[in-house]
C-alpha cells in the first residue's frame, strides 16, 4: 500500500486539486483556501487556514478549515472542524485569566517586599518566589496548583494547533513552580515579565468577536461536525452525528440520533424517529430551539434544563422564560 504523503503548497490565494484526495495524492495542507475537485477518501486529511470547497463526498476523512467549509457531497464517518482554533485559544485565554488573578496578587506582594527591603527585582530569586506563593495564597494554593496544571496540560496537548506566542508563556507557567534548577524564571524581574506576556495573550485572545465561520453540507452519517460560527445542513439531514456550533445550527431534513448543539439557536425540520431513537438537541440558557416535528425520543436541553418528548409533536419552539423552560 502506498503511504500517504502530506503536501504543503506555498502561499497563494487558492490551492486547487482536480481529483480525489487519496493515497496517490497524499494529504493536503495549505495556508490559504483549498478546492477539491472530487472526493476525500478514507484516512485522508485536508487542512486550510482559509476556506475549503469540496465538490464531492467525504468518507472516513478529516477536514480542518480556518474560516469555512462547503461540501457538496455527503459526509460519512468523518470529522470536520471549522474555526475551532479560535475557540480553543479563546477558552485557553479564559483559563489563563483565572490563573493571573492569583499571580497578580503574588506580584503585588513581591513589589511591596522589594520596596521595603530596598532591593532590585532580580535580587528576589526563584526559591523565595515559590515560598511566597504558599504564604500569600494560603488555603487557595491547592486550587491555584490545580488550575495552573489543568491549563498547562491542555495547552501542551494542543501545542501544535496554537499560535507561536503561546509557547513561551505555557513553558514558563509549567516550570515556574516546579523547576528545581530555577532556570526558566530565575527572579522577580523575570516573573513580572511572565505576567506581562500572559496578560498580552489574554487581551489578544479573550472574547473575540465570532466571525462568519460556516460549515455547509447536504447530509452526514456517524460524523463529528464542529464550527465556531454556523452549521447548515441543506438536504437529507443527519444520522447519529455529534454536532457543535458556537452560533446556530440549521438542518433542513431529519436528525436521527446523536447530539446537536447550537449556542444561540437550533432549527431542525424533524428530530427522532418512529422507533424512538434518542436524539439530543441542546442550546445555551439564552438560546432557542425550533423543531418542525419532534418525534418520541427527542430530548431538548436549554442550559441545564431538559424536556423529554414522549409523543410525536408538531411545531416545537423552546426557550427559557423567568428561569423555566417554555415550550410551545
Amino acid at each position: 500500500m502506498v503511504k500517504p504523503v502530506t503536501v504543503k503548497a506555498q502561499m497563494v490565494n487558492e490551492f486547487f486539486h482536480d481529483g480525489n484526495v487519496d493515497v496517490r495524492s497524499g494529504n493536503i495542507q495549505y495556508d490559504g483556501d483549498v478546492r477539491i475537485g472530487q472526493d476525500v477518501e478514507s484516512s485522508m486529511f485536508v487542512g486550510a487556514a482559509g476556506k475549503i470547497f469540496i465538490h464531492g463526498a467525504v468518507r472516513k476523512a478529516t477536514i480542518e478549515a480556518g474560516t469555512s467549509a462547503i461540501i457538496e457531497g455527503n459526509v460519512l464517518s468523518s470529522s470536520i472542524t471549522v474555526g475551532m482554533l479560535e475557540m480553543l485559544e479563546e477558552e485557553l485565554a479564559e483559563q489563563l485569566s483565572g490563573i493571573l488573578s492569583y499571580l497578580d496578587r503574588i506580584n503585588e506582594m513581591i513589589l511591596q517586599i522589594i520596596q521595603v527591603r530596598g532591593v532590585l527585582p532580580e535580587e528576589v530569586n526563584a526559591s523565595e518566589l515559590k515560598d511566597l506563593v504558599r504564604v500569600i495564597l494560603k488555603e487557595e494554593y491547592l486550587d491555584f496548583q490545580y488550575e495552573n496544571s489543568e491549563f498547562t496540560q491542555r495547552a501542551k496537548n494542543h501545542s501544535a494547533d496554537l499560535s507561536p506566542e503561546w509557547e513561551p508563556v505555557i513553558e514558563k507557567l509549567y516550570n515556574v513552580f516546579t523547576d528545581t534548577s530555577m532556570t526558566v524564571v530565575k527572579n522577580a524581574e523575570e516573573f513580572s515579565t511572565l505576567l506581562k506576556e500572559a496578560h498580552a495573550l489574554v487581551e489578544r485572545y479573550s472574547a473575540r468577536e465570532i466571525g462568519d465561520s460556516l460549515l455547509k453540507l447536504p447530509y452526514a452519517i456517524n460524523s463529528i461536525l464542529s464550527c465556531n460560527g454556523n452549521i447548515e445542513v441543506t438536504d437529507s439531514g443527519l444520522y447519529n452525528c455529534s454536532v457543535t456550533a458556537k452560533k446556530q445550527v440549521s438542518i433542513e431534513g431529519c436528525c436521527r440520533g446523536g447530539v446537536i448543539f447550537g449556542g444561540e439557536k437550533v432549527s431542525i425540520q424533524e428530530t427522532g424517529s418512529k422507533k424512538g431513537v434518542k436524539t439530543v438537541i441542546k442550546t445555551e440558557s439564552d438560546g432557542t430551539i425550533s423543531i418542525g416535528l419532534a418525534r418520541c425520543g427527542t430530548e431538548i436541553w436549554i442550559g441545564d434544563a431538559v424536556h423529554h418528548i414522549d409523543t410525536d409533536t408538531l411545531g416545537v419552539h423552546a426557550r427559557m422564560i423567568d428561569g423555566q423552560m417554555n415550550i410551545k
